[in-house]
């Protein structure tokens, strides 16, 4: 089960002090929403940070909602990605995963919450002004999901999170499954790869929208 509990004094307009969820984690989670979360908390599909103690340590958690039925399988769909083709790529490509609670809001309708680790923040900048070995350590993070079988669909800075020059890649409910690809390892270390040797255009165009061979070495 999972409890959410909510800064009802401090956020006008929210009337739910708290959430229970049901979801496959045997053990209760308890989690406290930090007031000073910056999603939009009258929105139908709000991100949360918040505070709970998980595999007995005190964790800062990204606490993704659903608050309309007709949202969930999106979320659902999202939750398949992190706990199956991209399972291995938890915690060094993308956020770790602690699972998809479902619960009933306070107009009876269906709601969902995916719980994720907290990384960073999101790229508050276009790519084209990023330096040159952070946009390849995104370029190569993409790749990575790329060699799971996976498109990621919808890559934008807002779906690019970094914290002290590291990358998490996050929002997967755009997702295409059955991709198959042969890219090319990238590393910062490493000399830019020669662009004639990538026979994807998904890749192609995720390079076009980093600007990476227009930043030079």
């Amino acid at each position: 089960m999972l409890r959410v509990k909510f800064p009802v004094t401090q956020w006008p307009g929210w009337n739910i002090p708290e959430l229970c969820l049901t979801g496959t984690a045997a053990a209760e989670v308890t989690v406290i929403v930090d007031p000073a979360s910056t999603a939009d908390y009258g929105s139908d599909s709000p991100v949360f940070r918040g505070f709970g103690s998980l595999q007995g340590s005190e964790t800062v958690l990204a606490l993704k909602f659903a608050m309309r039925e007709d949202l969930i399988d999106a979320l659902k769909e999202e939750s398949r990605v992190y706990s199956g083709a991209l399972h291995s790529l938890q915690g060094s490509v993308i956020p770790r995963c602690f699972g998809l609670y479902v619960g009933v809001g306070e107009e009876d309708q269906q709601i969902g919450c995916l719980v994720l680790e907290h990384f960073g923040e999101c790229i508050q900048q276009p790519f084209s002004f990023l330096p040159l070995d952070l946009k390849i350590r995104i370029m190569d993070s993409i790749a990575s999901i790329h060699r799971q079988g996976l498109l990621h669909g919808d890559f934008a800075e807002r779906n690019v999170l970094v914290q002290d020059g590291d990358v998490r890649i996050i929002d997967f409910d755009q997702t295409e499954w059955g991709h198959d690809c042969p890219v090319l390892n990238f590393c910062p270390e490493d000399h830019l790869p020669d662009i004639s040797d990538l026979r994807c255009n998904y890749l192609l165009d995720v390079i076009e929208k980093l600007e990476i061979f227009s930043s030079g070495t």
